[in-house]
């Protein structure tokens, strides 16, 4: 093997490693920020009776779902992160 050739493929598996690296720790930070907002609509829905309840805690399981697919390495569309990190800074709105 050519040291061109050989250097390529190392050049490759650098940067398949940095980017499965970084996929990794965005997870991580998603998994974070959606733990935080699981907290918040769970707070909420302590405090509240009713059909409002049963939404807060009807969140709060979308929400546990997405950790759990992030947490199993299952591929999350970051649009569905982003509108339930938003629901539940304004729980009124859904």
């Amino acid at each position: 093997m050519t040291f061109a050739k050989t250097s390529l493929l190392t050049a490759a598996a650098l940067v398949g490693a940095v980017n499965l690296a970084l996929a990794a720790g965005q997870s991580s930070t998603h998994a974070q920020a959606l733990a935080q907002a699981e907290r918040r609509v769970d707070s909420l829905a302590a405090t509240t009776k009713g059909g409002a309840q049963q939404r807060l805690l009807l969140e709060k399981q979308r929400i546990q779902n997405l950790i759990d697919d992030l947490d199993a390495g299952k591929p999350v569309d970051p649009a569905d992160i982003d509108r339930a990190l938003q629901r539940s800074q304004n729980p009124g709105g859904f």
